[in-house]
């Protein structure tokens, strides 16, 4: 089991490269929907299980919502993605507001008379032709520059393309112009044997699969005495990274 958050296709091909996986399987989920809501099965194509979360697995029902509004969105639009099933929690221990902001209750369908309960994730994503679940990021993790939607894992996706690059991330840091601008914390590979990239090359590299607007104005490397950057990752107990404390770092350079 790995990750935690949404999985970089080229962080996936590493994995199978280097370890000998007889059979692999992608799924999402949260520990509020009592862990796994969908994923894939051994018959899956590779493509599916390589891009994709799988599909809703018994008894979840899902749909994709424009954030703040829970407006349904048509298949293959980005979007919240909302739950409804027998895993939904009951509520958050002694935290009615906290509650209150992540389960609601629609109209659109009702169950025994009464208007569905749907558990809001803030994780945005979208189903595929065929209702698999693509996971593109978290809601509160996309970065708005400019008045531009951008998503920190399409950047990261990118970076873990770079053979140099064994760990990255992409967020926001404040800026007058624009309100954010497009930032990335990285980590060096040290089984690389080529020479090592600059801000400026990792730059070009993004540009040509990226727009323009998608490249980091700003770039960071782990371990970075000069400029005093940790020389860990700042992570939760399950080994995710804590994209808040990241920011702040940056925020501080």
């Amino acid at each position: 089991m790995m990750a935690g958050s949404a999985m970089p296709e080229e962080l996936l091909i590493r994995v199978m490269t280097r370890f000998p996986i007889a059979e692999l399987y992608t799924n999402w989920g949260m520990t509020e929907l009592s862990s796994v809501a969908t994923m894939t099965t051994a018959s899956d194509p590779i493509g599916k299980k390589m891009r994709t979360a799988g599909r809703l697995l018994p008894n979840f029902t899902g749909k994709i919502v424009e954030p703040y509004t829970s407006r349904v969105l048509p298949w293959g639009q980005r979007g919240e993605i909302v739950i409804h099933g027998f895993g939904v929690m009951h509520s958050y221990y002694n935290d009615s507001e906290r509650t209150a902001v992540v389960l609601r209750h629609h109209e659109d369908r009702e169950v025994h008379g009464h208007p569905r309960k749907w558990m809001h994730t803030g994780d945005e994503g979208y189903l595929d032709q065929d209702g698999y679940f693509v996971i593109t990021g978290r809601i509160k993790d996309l970065i708005i520059r400019g008045g531009e939607n951008i998503s920190p894992l399409e950047i990261e996706a990118r970076l873990f393309e770079h053979p140099a690059i064994k760990q990255a991330a992409v967020f926001g840091v404040p800026s007058r112009r624009y309100g954010e601008e497009v930032a990335a914390m990285l980590e060096f590979d040290e089984s690389y044997t080529g020479t090592s990239p600059s801000d400026t090359d990792i730059k070009i590299w993004i540009r040509k699969d990226l727009s323009r607007y998608k490249t980091p104005r700003y770039i960071w490397w782990l371990g970075d005495a000069v400029l005093g950057v940790p020389n860990e990752w700042p992570k939760t107990a399950n080994g995710k990274l804590r994209k808040g404390d990241i920011r702040k770092i940056g925020e501080g350079e």
